[in-house]
């Protein structure tokens, strides 16, 4: 028989064989440490130790609950302006202080009921009115003619624009048009500032301004401010301007926005540690000042509202 393979010959292909098998060990060594098309380098354990192990993200900021706004100031001018604590039907607790000097001193005065709905000087001669709710919760103007000295009627509530007052009826303003308007439907009313005779904004409690133009018999959203706590409007070159209070997580307070369009950009940051929840944030603008109340503490402003200073 013949022999096809010495035993020489044997070795030398085993030989080879175990070669054959270091090269290609060595070829998948430098290829599980290549770098990627992208440039970028397999991680390695300690790599995905440390992705595993990173610092949580900071939890999405809570949603501010809006509550309507039951201390109020309003303004006549730079210098003069009324605010008030509102109160209920069921508790009563209305209040009203005057200014006559910047809001350096205020002076109180007797509310002519229990539960206001809108507090309003007319210029700087000591007039003014409120709508309030009177015996029963049924709703009455009372006017004064001395800086609320004294206050006179009840009489009827005629072309007034006014959030219900009492307290029991969060939804529902007066307009010249309506008794019981529901501008944001089934949803609270935190604010209502009016325009002219028959126009009016109302904020609701979900941030969404809305706004009529027609007595009140109708209304339609005019934008959406998310944070926005209280309303105000002015007469501007480009007609009634709303501005709003709001609580931001960019300004450490509340910070005062101008609604242009279908929605607000800052105007200023008014810095303050003071409860900016539970309907205690005010503003009132006036051709020549800004007011804004916060827990009881009052801020001016001059006409441009860019600059604001407690006032004392």
């Amino acid at each position: 028989m013949i022999r096809w393979l010495t035993d020489k010959s044997v070795g030398r292909l085993a030989l080879a064989g175990l070669l054959a098998l270091l090269v290609v060990d060595a070829l998948l060594v430098v290829l599980a440490f290549r770098p990627d098309k992208a440039g970028a380098v397999a991680p390695t354990s300690a790599a995905a130790t440390s992705i595993g192990t990173q610092a949580p993200t900071s939890e999405p900021t809570k949603k501010l609950t809006v509550q309507p706004v039951r201390e109020v100031i309003v303004a006549a001018s730079a210098t003069r302006a009324w605010r008030a604590v509102l109160g209920t039907c069921a508790d009563g607790g209305a209040s009203i202080q005057m200014t006559d000097d910047g809001g350096k001193t205020w002076t109180k005065r007797t509310a002519p009921t229990g539960a206001l709905g809108r507090v309003q000087p007319v210029g700087d001669a000591g007039r003014g009115f409120v709508i309030a709710a009177r015996t029963g919760c049924a709703v009455g103007e009372y006017p004064t003619d001395d800086e609320g000295k004294t206050w006179r009627g009840p009489r009827a509530v005629e072309g007034g624009w006014s959030r219900t007052p009492g307290g029991a009826s969060p939804q529902t303003v007066i307009t010249p048009q309506r008794t019981d308007a529901r501008p944001c439907g089934t949803a609270a009313v935190a604010d209502v500032a009016r325009a002219s005779a028959s126009s009016a904004y109302a904020l609701c409690a979900g941030g969404q301004l809305m706004r009529s133009t027609n007595g009140g018999a109708g209304w339609s959203q005019a934008a959406a401010v998310e944070g926005a706590v209280a309303l105000s409007v002015r007469s501007e070159k480009a007609g009634p301007t709303a501005y709003v209070a709001r609580v931001t997580s960019e300004c450490s307070g509340v910070e005062v926005a101008r609604v242009s369009g279908r929605s607000a950009s800052k105007v200023a940051c008014v810095e303050t540690d003071a409860d900016t929840a539970g309907g205690r944030v005010s503003v009132s603008v006036v051709e020549s000042a800004g007011w804004l109340s916060v827990a009881g503490t009052t801020w001016r402003a001059g006409a441009d509202l860019a600059k604001w200073g407690k006032a004392v």
